[in-house]
């Protein structure tokens, strides 16, 4: 009301200085009634016609904020709120419009801040206090999340938005029996997709993922719209051997929200593996924008400019992510990789040093880099020959392949695995060790095979083992011979190696490298350039015997 008075004293005035200037009492009534009607670019003009007469009126800068983010032009949105919030500092109700477009925008942590300030000026206001929340959330900042909702649940716990935030952020803790609870309170009101992506979020957070998978497409059935489930769904699938339904997925979320951290993150880690580099770039860029201080972000980011081959851009980034968490076994990988590109040998040695370090069981279990190998005497494929690791030691380096038929990874390295043993058969010994199904359709089928029309049992004993290793090494036409790991999978769990895994090893047996066959995990050039190594002559290739 006293935003209008003074509209219409100055409308006065500048009717007594110039009788035909434009009323802009009428102008800002026109510009409210295009705002209600949702003509928010009339109104938007309307708006700033009236700001050539009064420049320095808050309500109005604060209401072309508000139609100029209906129009999706936030940064626009944010320059009218900074001008309103200089105006009337501290007035609340434009600091929540400022860091809402901030958040729209995808400057989430310029909008954490920014309510922050307000809810430590206003700690009761419960608005405050959720967007927050919502905030935090979005940054992984679960701890924070927990404190300040959980007054708020205890003075309301029958509120379901306070239940479904407080029980996310406790699921991503491990903090499952606590979530649970605020399922249960959910569930009080019926099935829904809230619960059960809950539910699903509980088992992705245990490492369950198939289970997860079958939860989120449960959530899904009921309401595909819930925020962050796409992007939950698509982790799992892309935990599970299914990038082009995670990359579906991934993109699904960011029809709904284009500040999604984790889909932005996928699908630049997807599309920078697969060499679409046009594709990747806008979601490695929102990635960092959204946390500039994540370390998984600026991974992503200097893998795709070492993809472009930029070694000084993903130097900068990389280095980065290394001061934020220098105990990360990928970022020194990846380091040594762009120093080996700028042709810096030492630095490059350094970060195999470090990478050295952190390999083996603190980061995955299973044998440990430059330890020996675990020995092994197997079956091999098609006869009743033993096969026995440790005769190679002394006489050749080897690599070792572990998967089943039922592993899209697997099959998916499998044309890569058999290009390098076509390269360096002859002074390489390659083995294939069969392991047991990683989704064999008496268990968990997988949704890639469900596509692919893959439907094999888990083998019941070795003859059937064995005959699923000979239908694989056929199907996939792999030339490299292959041994049947035992029914109690001894070997399998020596080498950590289920669902699938490769090792390269050196002349006398030490692990020199090893790697999961994800699509995001495994990657060619490594593992060639490991394998070179060991052969101890990077610059010699042979082809082994009859190709």
């Amino acid at each position: 009301m006293r935003v209008l008075l003074a509209m219409a004293l100055l409308a006065a005035c500048c009717r007594a200085q110039n009788p035909v200037a434009q009323d802009p009492m009428d102008l800002v009534r026109r510009a409210y009634q295009l705002q209600q009607a949702g003509d928010y670019q009339a109104a938007a003009d309307a708006y700033r016609a009236f700001l050539k007469i009064k420049p320095d009126e808050v309500g109005a800068h604060s209401n072309l904020g508000v139609v100029l983010a209906k129009l999706g032009r936030y940064d626009d949105a944010i320059a009218e709120y900074e001008i309103a919030a200089k105006l009337a500092p501290g007035d609340p109700r434009i600091g929540v419009n400022l860091g809402l477009a901030y958040e729209k925008s995808g400057r989430i942590t310029e909008a954490r801040n920014l309510f922050e300030q307000l809810h430590t000026a206003a700690p009761g206001e419960k608005q405050i206090t959720m967007l927050l929340a919502d905030c935090d959330l979005r940054l992984g900042d679960d701890e924070k999340v927990i404190e300040l909702l959980q007054p708020l649940e205890a003075q309301s716990p029958e509120d379901l938005a306070v239940a479904y935030m407080l029980g996310t952020a406790l699921v991503r803790k491990n903090r499952i029996a606590e979530g649970q609870r605020l399922v249960n309170v959910i569930l009080k009101n019926g099935d829904s997709a809230e619960a059960r992506f809950l539910l699903g979020s509980q088992m992705f957070s245990a490492g369950d993922y198939p289970k997860a998978v079958k939860q989120f497409e449960s959530a899904i059935a009921l309401n595909p719209n819930v925020p962050e489930l796409q992007a939950y769904y698509g982790r799992s699938l892309l935990l599970t051997g299914d990038a082009d339904g995670a990359a579906a997925a991934f993109g699904k979320e960011l029809s709904n929200d284009p500040n999604n951290f984790a889909a932005n993150l996928g699908l630049a880690q997807i599309l920078t593996e697969r060499k679409q580099l046009a594709k990747a770039r806008p979601y490695v860029e929102r990635a960092v924008l959204l946390r500039p201080e994540s370390a998984d972000a600026l991974i992503a980011q200097g893998e795709y400019e070492t993809a472009a081959s930029d070694w000084q851009q993903a130097r900068k980034a990389l280095e980065k992510a290394e001061r934020i968490n220098p105990n990360s076994l990928t970022i020194h990988q990846d380091l040594a990789a762009v120093y080996s590109g700028l042709h810096l040998a030492s630095a490059e040695a350094q970060q195999r040093a470090k990478a050295a370090k952190l390999a083996g069981p603190a980061n995955d279990s299973g044998p440990k880099l430059h330890s020996i190998a675990p020995d092994f005497t197997l079956a091999a494929v098609h006869s009743s020959k033993q096969v026995q690791l440790s005769r190679y030691r002394g006489a050749k380096p080897a690599v070792l392949v572990f998967g089943s038929y039922t592993c899209p990874n697997f099959r998916d390295a499998a044309p890569t695995l058999d290009r390098l043993y076509a390269k360096y058969g002859t002074n390489v010994a390659f083995l294939l060790v069969y392991i047991r199904e990683a989704h064999g359709s008496t268990g968990w089928q997988s949704t890639r095979n469900e596509r692919d029309s893959i439907d094999m049992p888990d083998a019941a004993n070795m003859a059937g083992k064995q005959q699923h290793a000979a239908f694989c090494t056929r199907k996939l036409n792999m030339k490299f011979p292959a041994v049947v790991d035992g029914m109690d999978g001894k070997v399998e769990r020596a080498y950590s190696a289920w669902p699938s895994r490769a090792f390269v090893l050196d002349k006398e047996g030490r692990v020199l490298y090893s790697t999961r066959l994800t699509e995001l995990d495994f990657h060619a050039s490594e593992m060639e350039a490991a394998v070179k190594r060991a052969v101890g002559d990077p610059g010699r290739e042979t082809r082994p015997p009859g190709l």
